[in-house]
């Protein structure tokens, strides 16, 4: 499919830009074409001012023409670098159509080009005739250099075409190819608990004598895999609504201290018993204005990862406060092993894990971050990560969300 959309924008692309590349080429050409008659134009009307034939080396013919044509007869016709027979003179004086104004105008005889300007003056007109050899060869010129530029042009634009078709469908490329692992690793996430409920069930059935005690085994291994499945579940959903843009946050007044320092309460037991340090640091009084139901998913998120990637005996820290644009700013620190910079880019991706190995142990899917970042993008805010000397920091900045915004 790639080679596909590839070889097709890379069709259109050079298309496009050989008709621009054409119509370049054609503008410049028909500018100076048009600037060589106008230049002509006003040698002819030089000469009709100063009543004499411009000293050039171009062919030019002036004379009178009355009613009955040429006033004179073709002895009375003044020639310079031309030598015109009688009959093509008066034939060119024929095709020339009195008016009571002046007058350009062009004119066809045996081949060759003709312009002319004429003046009515005292009943009759006078008239300067210069031979177009020069603009027709400027023509045939400028012809032959479009057409070789052109297409010199388009040997050109291949390599061009080539580097812009690869720049432009890298994104697209990019996506799905992250689309393909987004299915390939949500298909595995979710295979595992089913096989491991599948296998539970199969040995609950197996005894169908046995008392729900002796079976307690076999059902919380069906219902620890059930809770993974359903967070797996939920997170996926919500992912998927963030990226069709059918999630918006609900935006209340918070006591945003008071908010997280009881969802910190409520988590500092749980942390000790695990046997981590937990602190906390909040200042006191901020108000923000945000959706509740959010913002406590987003710092349980961050919260979930911390605790899982701290050591026992290790310790978690949490700081709330305002930047100095007064965001509002939640700092989470845990220490354990130093992230690699490489995994930094990627660690807020979805299904990604530093350790893909401690998946399992920890009970994390690779999702908790991503949809922490969402969360915090969705008011206006991003979350950061930084690892150095074993403390790793996790930053999330919140704007404060409009009144007007739309609800799910």
């Amino acid at each position: 499919m790639h080679r596909s959309l590839r070889g097709r924008f890379f069709i259109i692309s050079w298309i496009l830009l050989m008709l621009f590349l054409a119509a370049i080429c054609a503008g410049v050409s028909l500018f100076l074409y048009q600037s060589t008659e106008s230049e002509t134009e006003k040698e002819l009307r030089k000469t009709v001012e100063t009543a004499m034939m411009a000293d050039s080396t171009r062919g030019m013919v002036s004379f009178k023409l009355g009613e009955n044509g040429i006033i004179g007869g073709p002895k009375m016709i003044a020639q310079r670098h031309l030598h015109l027979s009688d009959e093509t003179l008066v034939s060119l004086a024929g095709s020339i159509e009195l008016k009571n104004e002046p007058q350009t105008g062009r004119l066809v005889q045996d081949g060759m080009r003709y312009l002319y300007y004429s003046v009515p003056n005292d009943g009759y007109t006078w008239v300067v005739i210069v031979e177009c050899s020069k603009e027709q060869e400027l023509a045939k010129t400028l012809k032959r250099n479009s057409i070789l530029f052109t297409l010199l042009g388009a040997v050109l634009l291949i390599p061009v075409c080539a580097w812009l078709t690869k720049w432009v469908s890298k994104p697209i490329e990019t996506a799905w190819e992250q689309q393909n692992d987004f299915v390939s690793d949500a298909t595995h996430e979710l295979k595992t608990p089913l096989t491991v409920i599948a296998t539970n069930t199969e040995a609950v059935m197996s005894n169908p004598d046995a008392t729900i005690e002796s079976q307690e085994k076999w059902l919380d291994s069906i219902q620890g895999e059930t809770t993974r499945m359903a967070g797996l579940v939920g997170d996926l959903l919500f992912l998927a609504k963030i990226d069709a843009n059918e999630i918006h946050p609900d935006p209340s007044e918070l006591e945003i201290s008071d908010l997280l320092e009881e969802m910190c309460m409520e988590r500092e037991s749980q942390i000790f018993e695990a046997g981590r340090k937990f602190d906390y640091e909040m200042t006191p009084g901020i108000r923000y204005r945000g959706d509740e139901r959010l913002i406590r998913r987003m710092v349980e998120a961050l919260l979930d990862n911390a605790e899982k990637y701290t050591p026992e005996g290790g310790s978690i820290r949490m700081v709330v406060n305002r930047d100095r644009k007064l965001r509002l700013r939640i700092v989470i620190s845990n220490s354990g092993e130093t992230i690699p910079p490489e995994a930094l880019q990627k660690i807020f991706d979805r299904f990604y894990r530093v350790d893909p190995a401690r998946a399992r142990d920890t009970g994390g899917y690779g999702l908790g971050l991503c949809v922490a970042k969402s969360i915090a993008e969705l008011h206006g805010g991003s979350i950061t990560a930084v690892s150095e000397n074993g403390i790793n920091v996790f930053t999330a900045i919140l704007a404060e969300i409009p009144t007007d915004n739309s609800k799910n």
